[in-house]
């Protein structure tokens, strides 16, 4: 067999199993406790960061916000896909993430602490959110029976998460962009 045959197998498999979730999925979690955990706390996080975020700022954190949207979606469906972890309340089955955070807790905590209390030391704040989103976060999606840690441990997820605070901090942080400007007419 050759390669072509041999991913055309492999594709027709990977189509077949994601049809058994996606079936799974409607019959079990569509709808359960889990599912509306996830649907409620993508909903207040947003909810929470459009009363209390500062107007002045909002496109500043909003391009942090949209990095730590896109890096968690890319990290997580990584993790899913070679086996680190699973999901098994998925708000949408089509994703190998769990959308609630990925696309609501981590933007909207990064956000806010990014700024709240903008002049606290930028370590101790990225120290603080790796060390509580991995050590008190985590375990407690693992309680809810969501998040299955199959290859991981909570303590490797520190450093990551310290890194992408401190990059969306720094995205934040930039004095200018550059100025978009029109093309000229022509005559």
């Amino acid at each position: 067999m050759n390669t072509i045959e041999t991913i055309d197998k492999l594709s027709k498999k990977h189509t077949d199993i994601i049809e058994q979730i996606v079936n799974l999925w409607h019959q079990e979690v569509l709808f359960s406790w889990r599912w509306w955990f996830g649907v409620i706390i993508s909903i207040l996080a947003w909810l929470f960061w459009i009363k209390y975020h500062n107007k002045k700022s909002r496109y500043r954190l909003l391009t942090a916000g949209f990095f730590v949207i896109a890096i968690s979606l890319i990290l997580d469906s990584i993790g899913v896909q070679i086996g680190l972890w699973s999901y098994r309340y998925e708000v949408i089955p089509f994703i190998p993430a769990y959308l609630p955070y990925d696309l609501a807790l981590m933007p909207v905590v990064i956000m806010s602490l990014i700024q709240f209390k903008p002049n606290y030391s930028l370590i101790k704040k990225a120290i603080a959110f790796g060390f509580l989103t991995a050590l008190i976060g985590e375990p407690l999606i693992v309680f809810t029976d969501i998040y299955n840690p199959i290859k991981w441990r909570y303590f490797y997820s520190v450093p990551i998460y310290i890194m992408i605070y401190l990059i969306a901090h720094w995205l934040t942080t930039r004095t200018s962009f550059e100025e978009i400007k029109k093309p000229k007419e022509s005559k």
